[in-house]
């Protein structure tokens, strides 16, 4: 399997699940969107937040440049408008920056510093399957508190992305 094809695939999968999974949240009241439901990153909010955070910190290791988060739980975006404008420009970025990555560079490793500090070297290619799983992991819990909500939280299934895009 081509590796750069793949990831562009996994990217644009990826734009199309934030698309679906905002547009439900979109419902939500300030309040509920605020709201700590016991969530791992407490509410919707900070759930959200969380993804964007994370994808920003990976962003920066790729590139080298760009925002640098200082923490995990940081609110970027205090409120729903702002936050969906921010994850739009970062899947475009993250489309935009698998279209200019080489194609050996899917064969190589990147060395980076943990927030804390700490030197590691992981496969880059395995750095952006994290990328994409990690998103997966946090719009399930931003799934199950659209539930919590009485909400109908859409299908963001990979495969569904797949049959609706042949």
């Amino acid at each position: 399997m081509d590796p750069k094809p793949y990831f562009e695939t996994l990217a644009r999968y990826n734009r199309w699940a934030n698309r679906r999974l905002y547009d439900a949240a979109a419902r939500l009241s300030d309040a509920q969107f605020r709201e700590d439901r016991g969530a791992f990153f407490r509410s919707m909010r900070g759930t959200l937040n969380h993804i964007l955070v994370a994808d920003r910190v990976w962003l920066e290791r790729i590139e080298g440049a760009g925002p640098k988060p200082s923490a995990l739980d940081e609110i970027l975006c205090d409120d729903f408008a702002t936050l969906r404008a921010a994850r739009e420009a970062e899947d475009e970025r993250i489309l935009r920056v698998l279209a200019a990555t080489p194609d050996e560079r899917f064969e190589s490793v990147l060395s980076y510093r943990s927030m804390a500090g700490t030197a590691h070297e992981l496969p880059f290619a395995q750095v952006l399957t994290h990328v994409f799983n990690h998103q997966t992991h946090h719009r399930g819990q931003a799934h199950g508190l659209l539930s919590q909500f009485g909400l109908e939280a859409p299908s963001i299934d990979f495969v569904y992305f797949l049959l609706e895009a042949k």
